[in-house]
């Protein structure tokens, strides 16, 4: 095995779960319908590109691992491909049009795992800017009773 094809595999180790269909497919415990009947089915939602995040509270709630679109108030015919389709148009996954992963190009495949990662980062990188904003914030209000403080002490000494 070449240094590249290490590299490569070491790529898809590290993908998040839900990334896959499989990781996605496990996240569905809660999930209110789970019958082959239904339409909003786990199955569909996974091959959709959703994964569950509301849990027990909220079970209906469900974000696809691309785009991080979030939707709820899901009924048990709604089609999730289409309603992915109709909120977030512009989703890398939703655009390919291939719900199966074996359907995928490596060329596509590649280019998933490009947007993912761009977008993790991207969403990484506001957390930080939120973060670094927030402490600029709580900084700047300590600052006028950090130079009361400083008078007074200066005062003291005089």
């Amino acid at each position: 095995m070449t240094e590249e094809q290490m590299d490569v595999s070491r790529v898809f180790e590290s993908l998040s779960p839900i990334f896959w269909k499989k990781g996605r497919l496990e996240t569905f415990k809660h999930w209110p319908f789970k019958s082959e009947n239904h339409q909003c089915n786990p199955d569909n939602m996974a091959r959709a590109g959703f994964y569950a995040i509301g849990g027990k509270d909220e079970p209906d709630l469900a974000e696809c691992f691309m785009c991080c679109k979030q939707l709820d108030g899901w009924e048990p015919d709604d089609d999730p491909w289409l309603e992915h389709k109709k909120h977030q148009p512009n989703c890398q996954f939703i655009k390919l049009d291939k719900p199966e992963e074996q359907d995928l190009t490596l060329i596509e495949l590649f280019q998933l795992v490009q947007n993912f990662y761009k977008h993790k980062m991207n969403l990484d990188f506001e957390k930080a800017v939120e973060s670094i904003k927030r402490t600029w914030k709580d900084s700047a209000n300590t600052i006028p009773d950090i130079y009361e403080a400083m008078k007074k002490s200066r005062k003291n000494l005089d």
